[in-house]
């Protein structure tokens, strides 16, 4: 039976510790990094936020670009954006999208700021217009991505272009680092944008699809 297996242990600083919560403090402590360096460098926040906050209230249209599991984290923070009341795209190869106006709001997530297709639909949709604010998050602003954004926030975790120096890269493989912190930091933008509107969890509820 499943819940008879044993997930094998390895000591960690003289003590035994299950894999799951090696890899759960690792993803804990690179978030108490990012809370650090966030806050050190939070006029770069503070703008996001203004930024998005200006985009509701004079019904900017939102359009959202990632790939794999960042376009399921920029999904999840879609849905937030639209219980705030925005009008929000993803932005993919597959499907018709509205076109990209000068008063609309781009917003890219990439860790590593050069996964393929990302640059590839960025530069197609900033060669056909420029928006009113292009926001891109990223581990790496000196890339291609990094370097496209009005603002560009440098969130900390490794991705899957970077080399792991201790070895832990199985307990949170490729980006999942990345992924965690802009989950976590995507969410915690929308709090900061329900509290700045004047909105509660109940007017939240009124604008969701499912509601209880």
């Amino acid at each position: 039976m499943a819940d008879d297996i044993e997930i094998e242990s390895q000591p960690t600083n003289g003590k035994t510790k299950r894999i799951l919560f090696q890899a759960m403090e690792l993803i804990m402590n690179n978030l108490q990094k990012n809370m650090e360096h966030i806050d050190q460098n939070f006029k770069y926040t503070q703008k996001f936020i203004n930024i998005i906050h200006d985009g509701i209230i004079n019904n900017r249209r939102f359009f959202l670009l990632a790939s794999g599991r960042s376009a399921f984290i920029l999904q999840c923070f879609a849905t937030r954006l639209v219980h705030l009341g925005a009008e929000v795209h993803m932005i993919t190869n597959l499907g018709h999208i509205p076109a990209l106006r000068k008063k609309d709001i781009l917003i890219v997530l990439s860790g590593s700021g050069t996964t393929s297709i990302v640059v590839s639909l960025l530069k197609t949709y900033v060669n056909t217009i420029k928006p009113h604010a292009i926001v891109c998050i990223t581990s790496h602003p000196e890339t291609v991505v990094g370097r496209i954004g009005d603002i560009t926030i440098k969130i900390l975790g490794r991705t899957k272009k970077d080399r792991d120096e201790e070895n832990h890269a199985v307990l949170t493989p490729e980006g999942t680092q990345f992924e965690q912190i802009a989950f976590t930091y995507l969410d915690a933008i929308v709090a900061e944008l329900a509290i700045k509107m004047g909105k509660t969890n109940e007017d939240l509820l009124k604008q969701h699809s499912q509601p209880t």
